[in-house]
C-alpha cells in the first residue's frame, strides 16, 4: 500500500524550490541546511526520483521537481484551507487586489478560489494590470491590495520577497550554437527583460528577438510553437509543451524577479476583510509566515 506524503517534506521542497537556495529556504523554515537536505533526500528516496539539480550556486528542479511542485502546492493548500474554514468567523467585507498577469495566469487564481470558499462573506474585486497602473489605482484608492515590482509601484511595500526565473523553450527546441539564440521578449515596461539580455551580453551570447508581447498567454504560446526561448516563473511553465533550458543548452544563469505586497489603509470592518486576505497571500506566497501564525510578519527591506 501506497503512503501518503508527508507533508512537512513537502513544505521544505516547496520552500527549497521557490528560493533557490538552501541556506535561504533553511532560514525561512527556521532548520539546519543540514535538517533541510535531509528532509529533501527523505522525499527523493520516497518517490524514487530526483527532484533537484544541486550546485554551489543554488538548486534548480529537475523535471520531476517541476511536475510534483503543482500537486505540493495543492496538498499543502488543502491542510490551510482547513484551519481558514474552521477559523473564519464573521469576517466579511469586500477587498480589491490588484496583481501582475505573471501572477494572475500561475497558481493563485486557484489560492484565491478556495480562500473564497473559506471565506465566503468576503468579496474579491481582482484587477489584472501592470505595476505602473497597480501603483496608479492604489495611489487613487481604487485598490486595496496590490502584488507589483517593488521598482515600478510608488508605495512602501509591507513584504518583499524574489522568485526564481526559469529559460524554456519548446519541448523540441535545440539550440544552434553558431546562429544567434532566439528569444521570445516581454515587451512594455518589463525588468525582467533587461536582466535577460544583460545576461546574455555577459555570457558573450548573440540573439535576435523573434517576438514581443506584453500578453504572458502570448509569450508562452510563442515558446510553445518553438519561435524561440524566454524566461517564466515555475508556475508558468506548460511542462507538457516546455522544457526548462540550462547550463547544457549552453545558457548563463536566468535572472530573478521581485515582487512586493503593498497595500493601504482602509476604514472600519473592511479592516479585517483586507488583513485577512494579506495574510492569506503571505501564506500562499511563501513569504515567511509559519503555519498557523495568525497575523503578518513585520515589514521587510526590499530584496533588489
Amino acid at each position: 500500500m501506497s503512503r501518503d506524503l508527508d507533508s512537512s517534506l513537502l513544505r521544505t521542497f516547496v520552500t527549497v524550490a521557490e528560493t533557490g537556495a538552501m541556506g535561504v529556504a533553511a532560514t525561512r523554515l527556521a532548520r539546519t541546511q543540514a535538517a533541510v537536505s535531509m528532509q529533501l533526500r527523505r522525499l527523493e528516496d520516497e518517490l524514487g526520483q530526483r527532484l533537484l539539480d544541486r550546485s554551489p550556486r543554488g538548486v534548480q528542479l529537475t523535471e520531476a521537481g517541476h511536475l510534483l511542485l503543482p500537486y505540493a502546492h495543492a496538498i499543502l493548500g488543502a491542510g490551510a484551507d482547513a484551519r481558514r474554514a474552521l477559523s473564519a468567523g464573521q469576517v466579511s467585507g469586500t477587498v480589491r487586489l490588484g496583481m501582475l498577469e505573471d501572477i494572475a495566469v500561475g497558481r493563485l487564481p486557484r489560492a484565491l478560489r478556495r480562500f473564497s470558499i473559506a471565506y465566503p462573506q468576503v468579496a474579491l474585486e481582482i484587477v489584472v494590470d501592470s505595476s505602473v497602473a497597480l501603483s496608479n489605482r492604489l495611489a487613487d484608492s481604487s485598490l486595496d491590495v496590490v502584488v507589483g515590482d517593488p521598482a515600478l509601484v510608488d508605495a512602501a511595500p509591507l513584504l518583499t520577497w524574489r522568485q526564481p526565473l526559469f529559460w524554456v523553450g519548446a519541448r523540441g527546441f535545440g539550440r544552434e550554437v553558431e546562429a544567434p539564440l532566439p528569444v521570445v521578449a516581454f515587451g512594455g515596461a518589463c525588468l525582467w527583460q533587461q536582466q535577460v539580455l544583460a545576461a546574455l551580453r555577459r555570457a558573450g551570447i548573440a540573439w535576435r528577438i523573434v517576438c514581443t508581447s506584453t500578453s504572458l498567454p502570448a509569450v508562452q504560446s510563442a515558446v510553445e510553437a518553438g519561435l524561440g526561448v524566454s524566461v517564466l516563473l515555475d508556475g508558468n511553465i506548460r511542462s507538457e509543451s516546455m522544457r526548462v533550458l540550462g547550463q547544457a543548452d549552453g545558457l548563463p544563469d536566468a535572472p530573478t524577479a521581485d515582487f512586493g505586497l503593498f497595500t493601504r489603509e482602509v476604514p472600519g470592518a473592511q479592516a479585517a476583510a483586507v488583513q485577512t486576505l494579506q495574510t492569506f497571500l503571505c501564506e500562499e506566497l511563501h513569504l515567511g509566515l509559519r503555519e498557523g501564525e495568525p497575523s503578518l510578519m513585520p515589514v521587510s527591506s526590499a530584496s533588489g
